[in-house]
């Protein structure tokens, strides 16, 4: 029954927003250097961390030249660009504004720079930095495998990065929003998602989109991109879409 739910539901958003996903996926495509840049903002992402403080976040530090390969040459270093990320995050510089209208610190203080510098460190042992074109060595499964290997990475950043850039159209981003949206589509949502039970989940939603006619990642983002813009809300409170 909760496959039929879903199968009308996905089906009718598609057909309604389906062109404009379409156009916006055409973008995901990156060049060396952004594909770099989507590394380190899925290291600043993270729960409760909305989209405009990680991009906020990212810019302050690039700004800041932090993300340079020659400071994650050594992990002697790794204290040191440790303590700069810190700095940065405890000044109240970040945006969105608060509702007083301050800027704000970044969120994670403690533990943020520690995992950002240690990924730095394992993106020079890995590639020298060459994501880019470390990426093209493998198959889209491999890909999500090798950076699952990387601190502060696990499935659902791995499959974030990968769509984000253009490597993966076929893997799904299990933030809170998707999970929310799958549930109230009829999806068994579990508490805990596993490595297992998120390639179940991966699959069963897979499945659906199969018979639509569009891809995972496409159907994945578009959910992503209504949750955002509150359509469970709506939905919930028995409104017009």
């Amino acid at each position: 029954m909760g496959d039929i739910k879903a199968n009308i539901i996905l089906k009718e958003l598609w057909d309604i927003y389906g062109d404009s996903i379409d156009q916006e996926y055409n973008l995901f495509q990156k060049s060396k250097e952004q594909v770099l840049d989507e590394f380190f903002f899925v290291l600043l992402g993270g729960f409760g961390i909305s989209f405009e403080l990680n991009l906020s976040g990212l810019q302050i530090l690039k700004n800041q030249s932090l993300f340079r390969r020659e400071y994650y040459k050594s992990p002697d270093n790794l204290v040191a660009i440790e303590e700069k990320i810190r700095e940065q995050f405890f000044k109240k510089q970040f945006t969105p504004a608060t509702s007083n209208g301050q800027l704000r610190k970044y969120r994670y203080i403690e533990t943020k720079p520690k995992i950002i510098s240690e990924a730095g460190y394992w993106l020079w042992k890995s590639c020298e930095w060459e994501l880019f074109e470390e990426l093209h060595k493998f198959n889209a499964f491999e890909a999500r495998l090798w950076l699952c290997t990387c601190p502060g990475i696990g499935m659902k950043s791995a499959s974030w990065f990968l769509r984000n850039t253009g490597f993966n159209d076929d893997c799904a981003v299990f933030d809170v929003h998707i999970l929310r949206f799958l549930d109230y589509l009829g999806f068994h949502v579990p508490k805990q998602l596993t490595e297992r039970m998120y390639l179940k989940l991966e699959d069963a939603l897979r499945n659906v989109c199969d018979s639509v006619g569009v891809t995972l990642g496409k159907m994945d983002y578009l959910l992503w991109l209504l949750s955002r813009n509150g359509f469970l809300n709506h939905v919930e409170r028995g409104e017009d879409i």
